[in-house]
Protein backbone atom coordinates (compact mmCIF):
# COMPACT_ATOMS: atom_id res chain seq x y z
CA UNK A 1 0.00 0.00 0.00
CA UNK A 2 1.19 3.59 -0.55
CA UNK A 3 -1.27 6.12 -0.71
CA UNK A 4 -0.18 8.83 -2.30
CA UNK A 5 -1.23 12.71 -3.75
CA UNK A 6 -4.22 15.43 -2.51
CA UNK A 7 -7.34 15.29 -3.75
CA UNK A 8 -10.57 17.46 -2.95
CA UNK A 9 -14.08 16.58 -2.65
CA UNK A 10 -17.43 17.53 -1.13
CA UNK A 11 -19.61 16.00 0.72
CA UNK A 12 -23.03 15.37 -0.46
CA UNK A 13 -26.26 15.57 1.68
CA UNK A 14 -25.97 12.44 3.55
CA UNK A 15 -22.10 13.24 4.99
CA UNK A 16 -20.52 11.13 2.51
CA UNK A 17 -17.28 11.70 0.65
CA UNK A 18 -15.48 9.85 -2.35
CA UNK A 19 -12.78 7.94 -2.21
CA UNK A 20 -10.39 8.81 -4.74
CA UNK A 21 -10.33 5.79 -7.38
CA UNK A 22 -6.42 5.70 -6.83
CA UNK A 23 -6.90 4.44 -2.80
CA UNK A 24 -10.32 2.32 -3.18
CA UNK A 25 -8.23 -0.62 -3.58
CA UNK A 26 -5.37 0.00 -0.72
CA UNK A 27 -8.22 1.36 1.32
CA UNK A 28 -10.39 -1.53 1.03
CA UNK A 29 -14.61 -2.24 1.42
CA UNK A 30 -13.93 -2.44 5.27
CA UNK A 31 -11.89 -0.10 7.16
CA UNK A 32 -11.20 1.88 10.54
CA UNK A 33 -11.14 5.91 10.67
CA UNK A 34 -9.20 7.24 13.49
CA UNK A 35 -9.68 10.70 15.66
CA UNK A 36 -5.90 11.92 14.64
CA UNK A 37 -4.51 14.11 17.22
CA UNK A 38 -4.01 16.85 14.74
CA UNK A 39 -8.49 16.91 14.28
CA UNK A 40 -8.23 14.73 11.34
CA UNK A 41 -8.91 11.70 10.36
CA UNK A 42 -7.11 8.85 9.12
CA UNK A 43 -8.09 6.00 7.09
CA UNK A 44 -6.66 2.09 8.15
CA UNK A 45 -6.57 -0.14 5.98
CA UNK A 46 -7.96 -3.40 7.77
CA UNK A 47 -3.98 -5.04 7.16
CA UNK A 48 -2.35 -1.52 8.75
CA UNK A 49 -5.12 -1.36 11.59
CA UNK A 50 -4.49 -5.01 12.49
CA UNK A 51 -0.54 -4.19 12.54
CA UNK A 52 -1.62 -0.59 14.92
CA UNK A 53 -3.76 -2.81 17.31
CA UNK A 54 -1.92 -5.54 18.00
CA UNK A 55 1.47 -3.16 18.49
CA UNK A 56 -0.54 -1.52 21.44
CA UNK A 57 -2.39 -4.03 22.55
CA UNK A 58 0.51 -6.05 23.63
CA UNK A 59 1.83 -3.61 25.89
CA UNK A 60 2.00 -4.14 29.93
CA UNK A 61 -1.23 -3.21 31.65
CA UNK A 62 0.54 -0.27 33.25
CA UNK A 63 -1.14 3.09 33.92
CA UNK A 64 0.62 4.63 30.60
CA UNK A 65 -0.19 1.81 28.97
CA UNK A 66 -4.04 1.96 29.69
CA UNK A 67 -4.17 5.18 28.93
CA UNK A 68 -2.65 4.99 25.66
CA UNK A 69 -4.85 2.06 24.53
CA UNK A 70 -7.95 4.35 25.94
CA UNK A 71 -6.90 7.77 24.14
CA UNK A 72 -6.22 5.25 20.69
CA UNK A 73 -9.14 2.54 20.83
CA UNK A 74 -11.77 5.00 21.69
CA UNK A 75 -11.45 7.40 18.92
CA UNK A 76 -11.62 4.48 16.05
CA UNK A 77 -14.83 3.71 14.09
CA UNK A 78 -14.84 0.67 11.49
CA UNK A 79 -15.95 2.12 8.07
CA UNK A 80 -17.39 0.21 5.33
CA UNK A 81 -17.67 2.01 1.09
CA UNK A 82 -20.16 1.51 -0.66
CA UNK A 83 -20.40 0.48 -4.10
CA UNK A 84 -19.56 3.72 -5.49
CA UNK A 85 -16.89 4.34 -3.47
CA UNK A 86 -18.52 6.85 -0.99
CA UNK A 87 -18.12 6.50 2.84
CA UNK A 88 -20.36 8.17 5.38
CA UNK A 89 -18.79 10.30 7.91
CA UNK A 90 -20.55 10.67 11.41
CA UNK A 91 -22.00 13.33 13.42
CA UNK A 92 -19.31 12.80 15.76
CA UNK A 93 -16.08 12.36 13.61
CA UNK A 94 -17.13 15.59 11.09
CA UNK A 95 -17.40 17.64 14.65
CA UNK A 96 -14.21 16.48 15.52
CA UNK A 97 -12.45 17.46 12.23
CA UNK A 98 -14.20 20.45 11.21
CA UNK A 99 -15.95 19.33 8.07
CA UNK A 100 -18.33 20.75 6.81
CA UNK A 101 -18.66 21.02 3.12
CA UNK A 102 -15.30 20.52 1.71
CA UNK A 103 -12.35 17.89 2.47
CA UNK A 104 -9.19 17.45 1.65
CA UNK A 105 -8.54 14.15 0.93
CA UNK A 106 -4.47 13.33 1.56
CA UNK A 107 -2.19 10.51 1.04
CA UNK A 108 0.10 9.44 3.64
CA UNK A 109 2.06 6.11 2.64
CA UNK A 110 0.23 3.87 4.83
CA UNK A 111 -2.58 5.45 5.64
CA UNK A 112 -5.12 8.84 4.61
CA UNK A 113 -5.89 11.97 6.42
CA UNK A 114 -9.43 13.72 5.23
CA UNK A 115 -8.80 17.28 6.68
CA UNK A 116 -11.04 20.36 7.05
CA UNK A 117 -9.07 22.69 3.48
CA UNK A 118 -8.45 25.72 5.94
CA UNK A 119 -6.63 23.65 8.45
CA UNK A 120 -5.08 21.64 5.75
CA UNK A 121 -3.91 25.19 4.06
CA UNK A 122 -2.18 25.91 7.17
CA UNK A 123 -0.48 22.50 7.83
CA UNK A 124 0.43 22.58 4.18
CA UNK A 125 1.97 25.89 4.39
CA UNK A 126 3.46 24.88 7.93
CA UNK A 127 5.40 21.70 6.09
CA UNK A 128 6.39 23.57 3.35
CA UNK A 129 8.41 26.34 5.50
CA UNK A 130 10.23 23.11 7.30
CA UNK A 131 10.93 21.89 3.84
CA UNK A 132 12.29 25.33 2.56
CA UNK A 133 14.01 24.86 5.79
CA UNK A 134 15.75 21.64 5.54
CA UNK A 135 13.98 20.34 8.25
CA UNK A 136 12.93 17.16 6.80
CA UNK A 137 15.98 16.65 4.36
Amino acid sequence: MNFTGTFYHSLDPKNRVFIPAEFREDLGENFYIYKAPENCLCLYNEERWQQLSAKIAEETDSTAARKKKRLFFSRVSSCKMDKQGRITIGADLLEYASLEKDVVIVGMSNCIELWNPEKWSHIDDEDEDDLAEGVFF
